[in-house]
């Protein structure tokens, strides 16, 4: 997985994937990039006619009041403010375009040999090592791990006999062939995180514009295409993260010719994707970090249950009092005053008040 070098923070998918590629096409023995100025800063300078590699660079250098879009303090002030403070804030984000290059690009492997061997050897990919029964048994024992934190936290994982992988949307299920159905191991797991990276678009968590129905009505082809973009650079930076070899489905092959074409007429799309791609991915790490990934209905319905529990007693009762009163039943609310001796009526939005007087109680 491509990271800084050499304190080793790792980037965003999105990020992740462009280093990826870059390092594979310029047959760089490792993933590790500095900036320019890091690099010269240790007196391994960047090597003379390098081109680098774009970086998108997020800025969080500000951030605004969730309730008062006019409230905007400076990321140092924010940093100040208690945890319950914090949330009432969130961050906004500028995006730079900075330039990274590989650390094979620097003067490190003449300027520190033994550093950078000790490097490769710990982050080397140049050549990929033939597996071990022994890696091979963790890799598997890692994957169905993985598999079961999906059911515990995210969506089930169910046996399927028909030999189609596939997730169904209105189960919330999704469905696998055993592995001996695939070739190779590599590819049953890429599958199995294509079908992942698809329940995290459901209408109740991404929602994303290709797994939605609206009005009854299924996605567009167009948006059904790009939710199958998504879902393979997802998977594939997903299986990156394992240090396994990803590729293309058979079915999104006779796609590519279309991706390209949108891309290039489609200024926009990229950004687009990147954000899919970048929250398809979180939503699937907090899932491995134990996090249970709940339905926006429950989330929302706990969250007004919150609200309501710090609102005031009287809102709450007047939020109850609400619901009741309902014209075509013909039911009113009689809320009485003991104390003043009186009693006054709610009725339903619509209701005439022509046959309704003030009522004082008797003494």
């Amino acid at each position: 997985m491509p990271k800084f070098y050499p304190k080793g923070v790792s980037v965003s998918p999105f990020n992740a994937l462009v280093m990826g590629l870059n390092a594979d096409r310029n047959g760089y023995k490792t993933n590790l990039y500095t900036l320019y100025n890091d690099a010269k800063n240790r007196g391994e300078s960047v090597r003379e006619h390098e081109k680098g590699v774009p970086f998108n660079w997020y800025n969080w250098s500000k951030y605004v009041n969730r309730h008062n879009p006019e409230d905007i303090i400076p990321r140092k002030d924010y940093l100040t403010l208690s945890k319950e403070e914090q949330k009432q804030y969130k961050g906004v984000h500028n995006r730079e375009i900075r330039v990274l290059f590989n650390i094979d690009q620097t003067l490190l492997p003449m300027a520190d040999p033994n550093t950078y061997e000790a490097v490769l050897a710990k982050d080397g990919g140049e050549q990929i090592k033939a597996m071990t029964p022994e890696d091979d048994k963790k890799l598997r024992v890692h994957i169905n791990e993985f598999i079961q934190k999906m059911r515990d936290n995210l969506v089930a994982v169910r046996a399927d006999g028909s030999g189609v992988a596939h997730y169904d949307s209105q189960k919330d299920a999704i469905y696998m062939p055993p592995q001996n159905n695939y070739a190779h191991y590599n590819d049953y797991v890429q599958e199995m995180l294509r079908q992942v990276v698809s329940a995290t678009g459901h209408q109740q968590r991404l929602a994303r514009e290709g797994m939605v129905m609206k009005n009854g009505m299924a996605p567009s082809e167009d948006a059904l295409k790009q939710e199958r973009l998504i879902v393979e650079v997802a998977s594939s930076i997903k299986m990156l993260e394992l240090g396994l070899p990803a590729r293309l489905s058979e079915e999104s092959l006779k796609t590519v010719e279309y991706w390209n074409r949108e891309l290039q007429e489609n200024p926009l799309m990229m950004a687009a994707i990147e954000s899919d791609v970048n929250n398809a991915l979180e939503v699937i790490h907090k899932a491995e970090r134990g996090e249970k990934i709940e339905y926006a209905t429950i989330r929302n319905r706990r969250q007004t249950s919150d609200m309501r529990a710090e609102l005031p007693k009287h809102h709450a009762i007047a939020d109850e009092i609400a619901r009741h009163p309902d014209k075509d039943k013909k039911t009113i609310i009689v809320v009485r005053d003991k104390a003043a001796k009186t009693a006054d009526v709610v009725l339903p939005a619509g209701a005439s008040t022509l046959s309704l007087i003030h009522i004082s109680e008797p003494t």
